[in-house]
């Protein structure tokens, strides 16, 4: 093994990694797909999609791509990127707000 690769493979060993679904974040977000993994039996993949309870992954280029539950994948969290989503108070309101609205049409186009 040359230096460089010692090197390479303890720099891969000192980044903390943490359980997919351990990932700290606020209500209202959501983590965004295309980064890297790993899967608890030591497989590196790509996760193309991430969902409530599981993930998408692409095992390899090419590969078809396998459905895995959050926990058994291990993630470095500075790498994620999160986008926050509106409320589900605010869409409830947008929801309630275009009801009212279309009984309103409804009841003028009546009279």
């Amino acid at each position: 093994m040359s230096m460089a690769t010692k090197r390479k493979s303890a720099e891969k060993t000192n980044i903390e990694l943490v359980r997919l679904d351990n990932v700290s974040m606020d209500e209202d977000d959501e983590i965004l797909p295309d980064f890297e993994a790993e899967v608890d039996d030591g497989r590196r993949v790509w996760v193309t999609a991430v969902l409530e309870r599981t993930a998408v992954i692409e095992p390899a280029p090419g590969e078809p791509k396998v459905l895995v539950n959050r926990r058994r994948l291990f993630v470095n969290p500075n790498h994620l990127r999160v986008r926050h989503l509106a409320s589900k108070e605010a869409a409830r309101r947008g929801r309630e707000a275009a009801r009212q609205l279309r009984l309103q049409e409804q009841q003028s186009s009546a009279a």
